[in-house]
């Protein structure tokens, strides 16, 4: 893929970017407030096992229907329209109970995370290898004019599952190694895999469009584990357990936003607007928040661990699976992140110095100065304020790739 080329209008708009990052710190679409890591804590592989899974049944639809929360509202009636934003909730609606998989569960995703989970537990098969599909397909074939279209139209600010259709297609009728369609769904990621979302004036449309996001993360899951299963060990099934990675991510932002707007005070808008929506939302909330006490997952640091336990499970999966090492660097590097930012030290320092970089790697470049860092430290001891300026550094050129990738559709951060 390409390097991207900076516009000249997005270089003036860094400077405000720029001043919004040093104030807030936007991770994944939230704001953060940096940590600086402290003390060391062990650190196993991850053993995730997510025990509300929905039942097994001959479709995710048919299992997915009776997961409303008892909430019923005529499709006609299923839409919320305020100044300047209008959002069919029906799907959110329907998918009420099952919004947040990787908190919830699901088998699907059980399957994915499954090597990560036996390799913990000191047994070495891949489950994901136990149905390999043999059928040849054909190499893709596009140029790259042609590939960044594809990942273009297949953009959305709030649709993602519907557009991604043509992206399915292509995947399910294409090698999974050979030809194009690694690096189509390399792009895919990179490009559409998160935007970060922030409140204008109400946190309304924010929240509605967040748990649009949520209930497609089932289909995305059920796509990605079938084609795991079909294509075991390739490069496209690395790429999408990546994905997974992101929309993990993702799911934990609109989770939180859910779990922190009071309705009363953060959704009048969507009270006068349309009570039954309103109505709805609070039904969810009550649901989820009840869910996480169940669990001693209320507090923010607690659920941020139970994600950061998901997500370690697919990173770990991707380099228990991926062929030949491929991308296996990125990884590392995420894994090692994820651990810096927890505080384990050791555990990210372990991580890290296995890293080969590859500069085809999506973090090539911040990998490599990690890795020198890592060379350093064995003379002069961990420098942390360098570590936290290379990950502030790759944050910050994911918040200026983001906002040149919304400006060319007609977005900005606080537009839904």
């Amino acid at each position: 893929m390409r390097r991207r080329r900076i516009s000249s209008f997005s270089i003036s708009a860094i400077f405000h970017v720029a001043a919004l990052v040093a104030a807030l710190s936007i991770e994944d679409g939230r704001p953060q407030i940096a940590l600086t890591p402290t003390e060391e804590e062990p650190a196993n592989d991850p053993v995730v096992v997510l025990v509300e899974s929905l039942p097994p049944g001959s479709s995710l639809d048919a299992d997915l229907r009776a997961q409303s929360l008892g909430i019923q509202i005529e499709d006609d009636a299923a839409r919320v329209s305020l100044p300047g934003f209008t959002f069919d909730f029906s799907k959110v609606v329907k998918r009420a109970g099952v919004l947040f998989p990787f908190l919830t569960g699901m088998p699907m995703l059980e399957r994915v995370i499954a090597p990560a989970r036996d390799a913990s537990r000191h047994r070495l098969p891949n489950p994901l290898a136990q149905a390999a599909d043999a059928t040849p397909r054909p190499p893709l074939k596009l140029g790259d004019e042609a590939l960044q279209s594809v990942v273009d139209k297949s953009w959305s600010r709030r649709d993602r599952w519907r557009v991604f259709g043509p992206v399915a297609a292509l995947a399910n009728s294409h090698s999974p190694n050979q030809g194009r369609l690694p690096a189509l769904l390399s792009a895919y990621v990179a490009q559409n895999g998160l935007q970060p979302y922030i409140d204008a004036a109400t946190r309304d449309p924010r929240l509605w469009v967040e748990l649009g996001l949520a209930s497609d993360h089932a289909d995305f899951i059920e796509f990605v584990s079938r084609f795991a299963i079909r294509n075991p060990s390739t490069r496209a099934t690395t790429e999408l357990l990546f994905l997974l990675d992101k929309l993990a991510q993702g799911s934990l932002d609109a989770l939180t936003t859910l779990i922190d707007s009071d309705p009363a005070e953060a959704l009048r808008w969507t009270h006068r607007a349309n009570p039954e929506a309103f109505n709805a939302i609070v039904k969810i909330r009550a649901h989820y928040r009840d869910l996480l006490e169940r669990k001693h997952l209320l507090s923010p640091e607690a659920l941020k661990a139970h994600y950061d336990g998901v997500r370690l499970a697919l990173l770990q999966s991707i380099l228990l699976t991926t062929p030949r090492g491929y991308r296996a660097g990125d990884a590392r590097f995420l894994i090692g992140s994820i651990y810096w930012k927890q505080g384990k030290l050791a555990s990210a320092r372990r991580v890290w110095r296995e890293i080969e970089v590859d500069p085809d790697d999506r973090y090539a470049v911040a990998a490599a100065e990690i890795v020198a860092a890592m060379r350093a430290a064995e003379e002069r001891g961990i420098d942390q304020h360098r570590i936290n300026r290379i990950l502030q550094y790759e944050h910050g050129r994911w918040v200026s790739f983001s906002f040149d990738r919304l400006w060319k559709f007609g977005y900005r951060f606080d537009s839904f």
